[in-house]
């Protein structure tokens, strides 16, 4: 869950063919789109593994099993805790596993990421298997994980996608004898590709590519009916299911009457309080049911709930106050141009499965020379989506995809490569590889279904449903771009319903201005600092980078405080706590 997804590269927009009465409006729109920074889209990537993972075998307490150990928060560090904590019976898990795998545990490894709890256990006759336990950050109870276990069921044994058979499971804490939704599997073979991708040379990584790409086919040959989240039928009530599986003219995999297509199990359709309110989660017959439901959720939450600048990391800070009704009128907006935001080419509004999260580490290749993709890891929050919405570049690919030319057109050396010193010129070797490997992936993958504006399409999409975290100009911006490109999106003689004023486009030019000073300043401060998202840093460095935290702050000089606090949001100051004792417990 998880991430990740590409950068969004920037876009101009265009004037030509517009009536004139709009010219002036949508040519300063040129001037104010943007990229945003990266990560205002996207979940952050998980913490890294712990240096030296925690071993147990017989240990008189298990309070490091529950709570979270591979990292510490430099701000808002209950939360995250009490989020990442769960106690669970040790005792009951080692009984399952030995029932299952005929063999008693012999000593078990944690490993976290930044919603689940692994664990690696060697069996006394020296095989190996993987134990997961779900934390409350990861997403709803018993859908979560019932999904997640159907998906890799199905795309296992239907699909032939390589993923770890799931040996035992319970989506039930209150019923099974752990105490806490598990998953029991066989632990993935090869090695991961995080520890050898930047020593492999590139016919190696070549093969992960096509290997991968290979793979991914499998999802594109399988195509539902509605879309949603994947379950057995056993799971979820007969009213919560799609009629039937697959649709018309899509190629039958089999299993019809053990799967179904339900409710949406991803977190953020539960985060918060809105895992206790009547939405409507799915699944749905159309991409626009899905785009619109996306706005209604955020409507719904926010009209009940949002409070101003309340947020898990004060780096996602936005630069100003929140005002509800704002967010209510954009995000209707939103809902008002969702037939315009929806491709044309059948091929891309496909319902099909796709990994929400190909970061290296959920990357198994071959201990071989070949370095081919032999499994596929952590399967949470996958769904059924439209194609185009889904289809995305691999984060290990997709990080240097942002000055790549598009369609057919191949990455070349920079202008003077010649001209440039010899370690220089090894540096731009190497990023034009990248480039190159990524421009394998899209033309194999991506290119065959591409579409027309495409970010014009998506950037709203992905801005509304995330307004209170990211604050509300992200949305603002992807709206102006609709309106710039509206004749080029819509269908002939539908009018655009947005309307910008000359006065509103200059104002959101300088909220733009603002709001990339501001998240630059917050960037510069995170990189010289150290710290990653969240505040997250390793235990061993937690002391030091708080002790050098404390004592910046101190003795940064009244008359810059002064001007920050004149220029920049209340509180500016982002390494604090920014959610409260009683929030924490609302949350969890």
């Amino acid at each position: 869950m998880k991430v990740a997804h590409p950068q969004l590269p920037a876009r101009f927009f265009k004037a030509a063919a517009i009536p004139r009465k709009f010219n002036i409006c949508r040519n300063l729109a040129t001037a104010i789109s943007i990229s945003p920074p990266s990560y205002l889209s996207l979940p952050p990537p998980n913490p890294p593994a712990p240096e030296a993972p925690v071993t147990f075998v017989n240990a008189s307490t298990h309070e490091d099993f529950f709570r979270y150990t591979s990292g510490r928060w430099l701000y808002n560090e209950p939360q995250q805790m009490a989020q990442r904590y769960t106690k669970f019976d040790v005792a009951a898990l080692y009984r399952i596993v030995h029932t299952v795998c005929g063999s008693p545990v012999a000593s078990v490894e944690k490993k976290e990421g930044l919603f689940n709890k692994s664990f690696m256990i060697t069996l006394a006759n020296g095989k190996k298997v993987a134990a997961r336990i779900k934390n409350p950050i990861a997403g709803p109870a018993h859908l979560m994980t019932s999904s997640e276990v159907a998906t890799m069921d199905f795309v296992r044994n239907n699909l032939g996608v390589p993923v770890p058979k799931v040996l035992a499971w319970s989506s039930k804490a209150s019923t099974n004898e752990i105490g806490a939704e598990f998953i029991l599997m066989e632990t993935a073979p090869g090695v991961q590709l995080s520890s050898v991708w930047r020593t492999m040379d590139s016919r190696q990584k070549k093969n992960v590519v096509n290997s991968l790409v290979a793979i991914e086919q499998n999802f594109l040959n399988a195509k539902f009916v509605q879309f949603g989240s994947l379950y057995y039928k056993r799971d979820i009530p007969q009213s919560s299911r799609a009629p039937q599986l697959y649709a018309h003219g899509s190629r039958r995999f089999g299993s019809e009457d053990k799967f179904c297509i339900g409710p949406m199990a991803h977190r953020n359709w539960h985060e918060d309080e809105r895992g206790s309110m009547d939405l409507d989660r799915g699944p749905w017959s159309s991409p626009e049911q899905y785009l619109r439901s996306l706005a209604l959720r955020e409507e719904a939450w926010i009209s009940r709930f949002a409070k101003p600048n309340i947020h898990d990391d004060p780096f996602r800070n936005v630069t100003g106050l929140q005002v509800q009704e704002e967010h209510l009128r954009f995000l209707e907006q939103y809902r008002s141009i969702v037939p315009a935001l929806v491709p044309r080419s059948n091929k891309v509004l496909a319902s099909n499965l796709w990994h929400p999260d190909l970061n290296p580490g959920n990357v198994f290749v071959s201990n071989d020379d070949e370095r081919r993709v032999v499994s596929i890891i952590d399967w949470q929050g996958c769904w059924a989506g439209p194609a185009y919405l889904q289809m995305t570049a691999p984060s290990f690919l997709s990080c240097c995809a942002d000055d790549i030319p598009e369609g057919l057109e191949f990455p070349e050396l920079p202008e003077g490569y010649q001209e440039m010193s010899a370690d220089t010129q090894a540096m731009m070797r190497e990023k034009h590889k990248s480039k190159m490997l990524y421009k394998l992936y899209e033309i194999k993958q991506l290119y065959p279904c591409r579409i027309d504006h495409r970010e014009t399409r998506t950037m709203p999409v992905r801005a509304a449903g995330r307004t209170w975290k990211d604050g509300i100009l992200p949305l603002r911006l992807a709206l102006l771009d609709v309106f710039a490109q509206w004749h080029e999106l819509s269908t002939p003689n539908v009018p655009c319903p947005l309307r910008f004023t000359r006065d509103e486009v200059r104002e959101l030019k300088r909220q733009r201005d603002r709001y990339l000073d501001w998240h630059g300043f917050l960037d510069d401060l995170r990189s010289t600092f150290g710290i990653r998202l969240y505040g997250w840093v390793s235990p061993a460095e937690y002391p030091s980078k708080r002790a050098l935290l404390d004592g910046t702050r101190n003795r940064l000089p009244n008359a810059l405080t002064n001007e920050l606090e004149a220029v920049l949001p209340q509180d500016w100051w982002p390494f604090r706590d920014t959610v409260s004792a009683t929030q924490t417990k609302t949350q969890v």
